[in-house]
């Protein structure tokens, strides 16, 4: 794969389709998860064996930037003080989507004397996410 953009990887509010950008983004990191289940026993000679697709899976999405607008800002920060789920879609530089249902489990707002007020936050999924290629 050739080398991609990192300024194009977005992250919308909503759907793909009718989504709203998240304003002001810096950066942007999904991470995809797997936990293991250990079925190890004294048959495996000391050697870890894991049960294969048992483990639950789950998307992260961490991302920062610099605060814009208040639309955006009430939005998150009323998925927060609700505690709801709510639809999220991670666009690729290539133009993939993951679309999914995703909690809000931290925000941030900071501002310095001599700086610019600055936004980071956590999305954690539920359910099945949605793959599309572009």
């Amino acid at each position: 794969m050739a080398a991609q953009r990192g300024r194009l990887m977005l992250l919308k509010i909503g759907t793909a389709a009718a989504g709203t950008l998240l304003g002001g983004l810096k950066s942007t990191t999904l991470t995809m998860n797997n936990s293991v289940i250990d079925v190890s026993t004294k048959d495996t000679l000391g050697w870890r064996e894991l049960l294969e697709d048992g483990s639950l899976k789950f998307f992260s999405i961490a991302c920062d930037g610099i605060f814009k607008d208040s639309t955006t800002d009430e939005t998150i920060r009323g998925y927060v003080f609700a505690n709801t789920l709510n639809t999220f879609t991670f666009v690729f530089p290539n133009g993939d989507t993951i679309e999914g249902t995703f909690q809000v489990t931290n925000y941030q707002r900071a501002g310095a004397v001599e700086g610019v007020e600055t936004y980071s936050m956590t999305l954690e999924s539920s359910g099945i996410p949605v793959f599309t290629a572009a």
